[in-house]
């Protein structure tokens, strides 16, 4: 006799398993009372019931498309509410993704040199060895490409055997407007970036204030403490299209930064990129540390468990939309054999997938995991 753990949650009369297994209520009456205690539980307050109304209508179209999904994974890989159902994809595309961009081909000089000269471990995992600090969320601002820079360089300062330490992405958000002209690209605030060009923004810059000194704002959407998004000094309107057209200057990068609150030591020298090559990836996982990836994630809004393994053509590898941190490898057996996979750190909050991370399938490029990989070098001190 099989036997298995199911969740539920007491709703008015009704009983709705919120698990990763079961299908969501579909209906009007049930999707509702679900709706309210699924905003009860995310704190989620609407400025009017006109607005209410149209992210009431969304959150049953997500109910549909979370069942569906469920349905084409089989298990494999399970999504599930959270505090992104009352975005429709198209709106989860347009503010938390940034836009759909091919992954940058650098000078050869830039890539590491493959130098392994033994088997690799089965598996790895820097979250375990003080190298990876708490999961963010970087709200409704595509500020990825800002976490996955940042969460490169913290890793890099720990394992230069300093304390492990929070620096701050507001400040790449505000101040990086760094750009690569010939590439065609740009660091763009709260609309994308690469971490490749903020690596050398710190660079111009000398320095990062922590995530106490310079706290993250942009992405908050009004909440408290909420700040209204400037432009980059040299951000590129050809690049980057129109800024936001509203910007509170005592709130930007030109105000907001001091210098005299860069944290001591702390200055990235240089940066490198890692080759398409899954083990070169795995290699230099555990010889640099946690490692800046960039993937298709249009499917990743309501992830929830299991190594995320969709067929290539929803999920192309060309169109890169997210910025997150490779901290890990590993292998799973299940009932549907033994898969390896990549263990991720993503910038969506802890509520959100595997306590804040993701796994996806390793050795297939899957969604373009392998082309985008880079890390800062940071000044030995």
């Amino acid at each position: 006799m099989t036997f298995r753990i199911l969740i539920f949650v007491l709703v008015g009369a009704f009983i709705y398993p919120l698990t990763r297994c079961e299908k969501y209520p579909e209906d009007k009456g049930s999707a509702f009372q679900l709706f309210q205690h699924w905003k009860r539980e995310h704190n989620k307050v609407y400025r009017n019931h006109v607005i209410e109304s149209g992210k009431f209508k969304v959150f049953q179209e997500n109910l549909k498309l979370i069942n569906d999904l469920n349905v084409k994974f089989q298990g494999k890989t399970t999504f599930g509410l959270n505090h992104l159902a009352d975005m429709s994809p198209r709106e989860f595309s347009s503010t938390v993704l940034m836009p759909k961009r091919r992954a940058p081909v650098f000078e050869k000089e830039r890539y590491v040199r493959s130098s392994l000269s033994g088997a690799l471990p089965d598996s790895f995992d820097w979250t375990n060895q003080s190298k990876v600090t708490a999961v963010k969320d970087q709200g409704a601002a595509g500020s990825c490409w800002a976490f996955s820079a940042i969460g490169n360089i913290e890793g890099q300062w720990a394992m230069m055997g300093k304390p492990l330490t929070n620096f701050s992405v507001e400040q790449i958000v505000d101040c990086d407007g760094m750009e690569d002209v010939p590439k065609g690209e740009a660091d763009c605030g709260v609309f994308g970036g690469w971490p490749f060009l903020a690596y050398q923004y710190v660079m111009k810059a000398g320095g990062l204030e922590t995530w106490e000194d310079y706290w993250y704002c942009s992405g908050l959407g009004g909440a408290p403490g909420t700040c209204e998004v400037c432009p980059a000094p040299g951000y590129n309107t050809t690049l980057c299209g129109p800024p936001i057209p509203y910007c509170n200057m005592s709130q930007s990068c030109v105000t907001k930064l001091d210098v005299n609150k860069f944290h001591p030591g702390l200055k990235v020298a240089s940066w490198k990129a890692i080759d398409q090559n899954e083990t070169s990836i795995a290699e230099q996982l555990i010889k640099l540390g946690p490692l800046s990836v960039a993937l298709n994630a249009e499917l990743l809004q309501f992830y929830h468990h299991g190594i995320f393994d969709p067929p290539t053509f929803v999920c192309d590898p060309k169109n890169l939309d997210h910025a997150v941190l490779l901290v890990g490898y590993g292998s799973e057996k299940s009932i549907f054999g033994t898969k390896d996979y990549w263990k991720i750190k993503n910038s969506w909050g802890p509520k959100w997938g595997e306590k804040g991370y993701f796994r996806i399938l390793r050795g297939q490029g899957k969604c373009g995991i392998n082309t985008a990989v880079t890390s800062a070098v940071l000044a030995p001190n």
